[in-house]
Order: structure tokens, then C-alpha cells, then sequence
């Protein structure tokens, strides 16, 4: 199933994906959970994303949430807090922008949060890498690691978000309970 995740990950952050002619398959013939962002689609939210971050640490569009897993498209305005996943794993795939990641090392004061992860300021003695447009990069589960956007710049990627733990009653935005009046 990863696999499969990975693959589709790859074709839609490559480039165009086009019908063949009358072969394509009518909305009531697709399987349940399909879903397809075309080129055109990820470029006028990516465009939509960078206008309306403002001052923002960060900003988002769900291209879907299926059991066990979630692809976003994610803008970046600041620094990330340090993150620690127990037991999921996240693939980035770069789109626009720069950013430096901060992967291993020990996680400065970290505070629990639901759905098994941890959130803190900053990572102490982990190794950085430099992230640009088309870079891929994989975050096993339980390591530590943080995007560090420099002032003035933005970071958006797509993120594939692997064996995830369920976000039922969950704001994505803040990883705690939605309001009453916010739940489907």
C-alpha cells in the first residue's frame, strides 16, 4: 500500500496527467477514494496558497484524508515547531520556494499531543539538509525533525502523511478537538 502512496506521489508531483480521449472513465465508473488534482488545480492552489499567507507560520489545502493516510499541499511562511511522529512516517516532495530540514538529534522541550506526536521549539544536534523545488525527501516514524524557513522566504510542498493515526474530531491546523460548531 505504501508503495502504491509513494507512486502516486511521484506521477502527480511530475507534471500533467491527461484523459485518453473517449477511454476516460466517467466520475459514476471511479472507484471510492479516488481522487485526482490536475496540474492545472495544484498551480491555481498553489497561486491561491502564496496570495493569501500574509503573515502566516503556515497555510494548507487537504487533497485528501483516507484511512491510514493524507496528501496536503502545504505553504510555508516561518519556522515550523519541531515535530516527533510515533508512529507515522511523512513524505515532502518540494514545489516552490526553499527551506533548510532539521531531521534527528533530541527535540527541545517537547510537549505531547494527541494522535501520538510531540511538538517543540527546536531540535538540538540534528543534521540539516537544504530543501528547493522538486526535492523528495521520506521521514520515518519517531525521528525527530523541523522545517526552518528563513525570514522573508516560503517553503510549499506536498506532504504525504503515512500510517496515519485517525484525525476524526481533529483540527489538521492545530492537532486539538474542533469546535462543536467546526465538526462534520
Amino acid at each position: 500500500m505504501r508503495c502504491a502512496v509513494l507512486f502516486a506521489a511521484l506521477v502527480l508531483a511530475a507534471g500533467p496527467v491527461h484523459a485518453q480521449g473517449s477511454r476516460a472513465a466517467s466520475t459514476g465508473d471511479l472507484p471510492a477514494g479516488f481522487e485526482l488534482w490536475s496540474s492545472a488545480r495544484v498551480k491555481e492552489t498553489s497561486d491561491r496558497l502564496e496570495k493569501t499567507i500574509g503573515d502566516k507560520p503556515i497555510i494548507f489545502e487537504t487533497i485528501g484524508n483516507w484511512e491510514g493516510h493524507s496528501v496536503y499541499l502545504v505553504l510555508r511562511g516561518k519556522t515550523a515547531e519541531a515535530e516527533f511522529h510515533e508512529t507515522e512516517s511523512d513524505v515532502y516532495i518540494g514545489q516552490r520556494g526553499h527551506a533548510t530540514f532539521i531531521i534527528g538529534g533530541e527535540m527541545v522541550d517537547p510537549k505531547s499531543l494527541p494522535r501520538k506526536q510531540k511538538r517543540g521549539p527546536s531540535i538540538r544536534g540534528g543534521i540539516a539538509r537544504d530543501l528547493r523545488a522538486g526535492d523528495v525527501l521520506h521521514v520515518p516514524k519517531a525521528i525527530p525533525h523541523q522545517l526552518v524557513i528563513a525570514p522573508g522566504e516560503q517553503f510549499m510542498y506536498l506532504l504525504f502523511k503515512l500510517d496515519e493515526e485517525p484525525l476524526a474530531g481533529l483540527d489538521p491546523h492545530e492537532l486539538v478537538p474542533k469546535k462543536p460548531s467546526e465538526q462534520r
